[in-house]
């Protein structure tokens, strides 16, 4: 429940050298967890977005592909339902909300956040969500993949 207001979250990403993979979280017992001395470290990078349940938008499942040791998120429906029979994922959470971006992009007074594939590299597949244009600019010279604007967050 609550207001469209809704709560909002802080998304923390890591980055775990030895894989070279990418994660994010916004739970605090995680976020603990992580910065409590595992071989993930803080990127430096984050975004905001709404607690599950609360504010515009959906919620983004949260899924852990058992094949290929990664996490995947999505606020679209479609895409959740389609992944939550499939043997290769397992869902974990309903982990934040953010809205859907228009054809366009996101709309005036939200932030967007882009979603980059690696490709299979190092023979696992990640997804890295980034906002900072020069980052996501880096990824895709690095060999990434651009998949787009994925969810509109509170700026």
């Amino acid at each position: 429940g609550g207001g469209s207001a809704g709560v909002i979250v802080d998304v923390i990403e890591y980055h775990h050298a030895g894989l070279d993979h990418y994660f994010i979280t916004e739970f605090p017992e995680e976020v603990a967890n992580l910065d409590a001395g595992t071989d993930w470290r803080r990127t430096g990078y984050a975004f905001k977005a709404w607690k599950a349940g609360t504010g515009p938008g959906n919620d983004a499942c949260r899924f852990w592909g058992n094949a290929q040791a990664s996490h995947f998120y999505s606020i679209y429906a479609s895409e959740c339902e389609g992944l939550q029979g499939h043997p290769d994922w397992t869902f974990e959470a309903l982990a934040f909300r953010a809205v859907e971006p228009l054809a366009a992009g996101c709309a005036t007074g939200y932030a967007a956040v882009t979603r980059l594939y690696n490709n299979g590299m190092g023979g696992m597949a990640n997804h890295r969500y980034l906002t900072d244009p020069t980052a996501v600019d880096r990824m895709i010279a690095a060999g990434w993949l651009l998949e787009g604007t994925v969810f509109c967050t509170p700026p």
